[in-house]
């Protein structure tokens, strides 16, 4: 094979596995560290099924609205509305009721923690 082709063969996987490894980071961008509650809700996707206040592009309609949370009196029709269970609905939602619309995401405790109270603020 002619070695000009293979150079460039060998620079453009060196340029994509770099690139790939740069939007990869060390871990500790993607669990959220120094990020805010409505970047971590664009990260996870949030905004694609949900409206949320103060998170520019939320205006899904496949989840319910997150708007005044607070004051309802359960997480998804079937938790208590407290802290801890509006934390543990982001992280597995399917673990409290299976085959709802809402898939695992992969939130980290840290990150649902942040989501949360954003969430009960507004």
């Amino acid at each position: 094979m002619n070695r000009g082709i293979l150079l460039f063969a060998g620079a453009l996987l060196a340029v994509s596995v770099a690139a790939c490894s740069k939007l990869a980071g060390d871990g500790s961008e993607r669990a959220g560290a120094n990020r805010s509650a409505p970047e971590l809700m664009e990260q996870y996707g949030c905004p694609a099924c949900h409206v949320i206040p103060q998170v520019p592009g939320a205006v899904g309609k496949a989840g319910p609205s997150l708007k005044a949370l607070d004051q309802r009196s359960l997480v998804a029709g079937i938790l208590p509305n407290t802290p801890e269970n509006l934390k543990q609905w982001i992280m597995h939602p399917q673990h409290f009721q299976p085959g709802t619309a809402m898939p695992e995401m992969g939130v980290t405790e840290q990150d649902a923690t942040r989501i949360a109270r954003f969430l009960e603020s507004r």
